[in-house]
């Protein structure tokens, strides 16, 4: 049974079906993402590498934010349409997901896919009496749910403050009451019940859930920790006030990502892009990077940090270069069907919140062993087939092996010959192939 750490209750909540909803809040698609965006896209990927791996069925469903005043104010930048914006950085977050090597959703769905949607969903609040209409606008009633807003966010509403990350405005109730539909002349306006305008942000991920699971409580929601509130807080109660039930039975929040200290934020301008990244350090040292902290904590990305990932992974690739080249050289398969105690370990500490640290510990250990029994030429097969578990499909690592072919099986036996005739020229010409070839 896997237990994972519950924003709402605060504590380590059980996860024990055999068909998984995931609902992860997707990028608005006004730029390029950046690694504090790869965090949750890593932590996600993680927890469906590890379900399918225990036979769990997964659906997983994602989403675009492409109605937003970033993108308006982003295409006036560019002399652009909101729709080229949007469209462009869709396709560049795909390109940089692909990279990234990690799973794709099931379904990304554009929110403007869905402003009828979004509409019927507003108008079926205000029916309830949990949101009402003023000039154009439609704001949710807070005052009508005291005791369920602030539970996810743990905060408390005599507490809150108008102004921080809340609109202010004075047609609202309550300073607290956020917007659901808004009443505007610029961006691309939508017709409405209440005029033209556009949906709020809040929305979006309620109505996604309410129509692709069929109203019902999801499994998981993920996001980042800087979502919590208010955007998950107001996504949340509009589900509760709507359905009468939760959005979802576990929250799952990724940490903050620092940069040398500071929080990562495009605002802040302090950011490393992912395609970057990706063009400098690569997939593996940034997964790996990730995965030395518990993704519920905060990261702090330094240059040691990411050289540290390097060096490792890089250890782990010359590891798996010479377990490929042992196996082909004896003629052995792996069964990565079955488990030794390595591998039931690893699993065991991803269903315990997904603690990847001490996976890596298990990584390190394994590493010791086999290196040393390729050394003593008595590999283990099963503490090797563990390995390749752990690293590619438990972890999702994208070490690309080169096959062992015939050609340079005889390349290997020359080598191995002219090392022990003492042929040390003709030895070092055949490891100069095999290097180019990345054999060695």
């Amino acid at each position: 049974m896997m237990k994972l750490y519950n924003s709402l209750t605060r504590t380590l909540s059980n996860l024990d079906q055999p068909v998984v909803n995931i609902y992860s809040c997707g990028p608005t698609v006004y730029n390029y993402i950046h690694i504090g965006n790869a965090r949750p896209l890593i932590t996600v990927d993680l927890l469906i590498n590890y379900l399918e791996f225990n036979n769990v069925k997964v659906n997983f469903l994602q989403n675009y934010t492409d109605i937003d005043d970033k993108i308006i104010n982003q295409a006036l930048c560019d002399q652009k349409t909101e729709k080229e914006v949007s469209e462009f950085f869709i396709a560049a977050f795909q390109e940089d997901i692909t990279r990234l090597q990690v799973r794709k959703a099931d379904r990304y769905v554009p929110i403007s896919m869905h402003i009828e949607d979004i509409i019927n969903f507003i108008a079926a609040l205000v029916d309830k009496g949990a949101a009402y209409a003023v000039a154009g606008n439609v704001y949710f009633a807070i005052d009508k749910y005291e005791t369920e807003y602030g539970r996810l966010s743990n905060k408390v509403i005599s507490e809150l403050t108008s102004g921080a990350r809340i609109e202010v405005d004075p047609a609202k109730r309550n300073p607290l009451d956020f917007t659901l539909w808004k009443k505007t002349t610029t961006g691309i306006l939508f017709d409405s019940p209440w005029g033209k305008g556009r949906p709020g942000w809040h929305t979006e991920c309620a109505l996604l859930i309410d129509l692709y699971f069929d109203h019902q409580t999801i499994n998981i929601h993920t996001g980042g920790i800087d979502l919590i509130f208010p955007h998950h807080e107001n996504e949340r109660i509009q589900y509760l006030a709507k359905n009468q039930k939760e959005i979802a039975d576990i929250w799952l929040h990724n940490g903050h990502l620092n940069l040398d200290n500071e929080k990562m934020s495009k605002s802040l301008g302090n950011i490393i892009p992912l395609r970057q990244y990706l063009d400098e350090y690569g997939a593996n040292s940034l997964k790996y990077l990730m995965y030395s902290t518990n993704y519920a904590q905060p990261l702090n990305i330094t240059d040691d940090l990411i050289q540290y990932a390097i060096n490792e992974t890089n250890k782990i690739f010359n590891l798996l270069k010479n377990l490929n080249r042992y196996l082909g050289q004896h003629n052995l398969q792996l069964n990565l069907k079955e488990r030794g105690e390595n591998l039931i370990l690893a699993n065991d500490h991803l269903a315990n919140n997904l603690n990847t640290p001490n996976v890596l510990t298990v990584v390190n250990n394994l590493m010791k062993t086999l290196n040393h029994q390729l050394k003593e030429n008595n590999l283990d097969l099963i503490m090797t087939g563990d390995f390749y578990n752990i690293i590619f499909n438990l972890l999702n690592f994208n070490f690309r092996l080169p096959k062992i072919t015939p050609e340079v099986l005889e390349l290997l036996a020359q080598w191995e010959t002219y090392k022990k005739e003492k042929k040390y020229d003709k030895a070092d010409q055949i490891r100069s192939q095999l290097i180019q070839k990345d054999i060695i």
